[in-house]
């Protein structure tokens, strides 16, 4: 019959590979992100977003970003997103602490110059 061979057919037409594959060892996930950097980190961005629009919030978020990212990185060692948790909280308090006394300045000029900043709203 047109030169083929039927005569296994009971055989498939796949190769098996499994005897081809080296012997790798599964990587056990011993790397896993702790949940404390995870909140550090997000907090940390909150805080900044925060910092700009309403400060008290961010001040209190860089906070917990920072007490979340100490406690990550005395648990489970170094870890690079509980750093830059940590960073991003730091810099939302700095931001947040700075435009607070911008505002007191500002106010503080608008009342020497004779503006009595409550006529304003």
């Amino acid at each position: 019959m047109d030169g083929q061979n039927f005569e296994n057919q009971d055989k498939n037409n796949y190769q098996d590979n499994t005897n081809v594959m080296p012997n790798t060892p599964v990587a056990d996930n011993t790397n896993k992100t702790d949940a404390l950097a995870i909140v550090s980190l997000v907090a940390g961005i909150l805080a900044i977003v925060m910092a700009c629009c309403v400060t008290y919030v961010g001040i209190v978020l860089g906070i917990v970003g920072i007490v979340c990212a100490v406690m990550s990185k005395k648990n489970s060692g170094k870890s690079a997103m509980a750093t830059a948790g940590l960073v991003c909280s730091i810099i939302a308090i700095v931001l947040a602490v700075v435009l607070i006394i911008l505002a007191f300045a500002g106010l503080a000029i608008l009342n020497e110059a004779g503006i009595d900043y409550n006529s304003l709203y």
